[in-house]
């Protein structure tokens, strides 16, 4: 199942944290630090994600609950940050490529 980064592109990441925590099960997402955004792990395209969390696929006209958001799959990984996020991204990983 391929993991994913969902950051939000406006300063209030409230819709977005709102529609992740209503779509995504507990297991499968991760909450950055500061409230920046998410790891999910979601089985589908970045457009089936972002579908699945309202952020797009209303009607025309119909506006979307969720505000300007980023999603992109995560192939790869490397930086600096808490221990029990790279232990989320390290034991996803090995789930998905096992």
């Amino acid at each position: 199942m391929p993991i994913y980064v969902a950051v939000p592109l406006t300063s209030d990441s409230t819709s977005l944290d709102k529609a992740v925590e209503k779509h995504i099960p507990a297991v499968n997402r991760y909450q950055l630090p500061a409230t920046r955004g998410w790891l999910i792990k979601f089985d589908g395209t970045t457009v089936e994600l972002t579908n699945h969390i309202e952020l797009t696929g209303q009607e025309q006209g119909v506006p979307a609950p969720v505000l300007s958001t980023i999603i992109m799959p995560i192939t790869g990984y490397y930086g600096r940050g808490s221990a029990d996020m790279w232990e989320w991204l390290k034991v996803r990983f090995e789930q998905s490529n096992g």
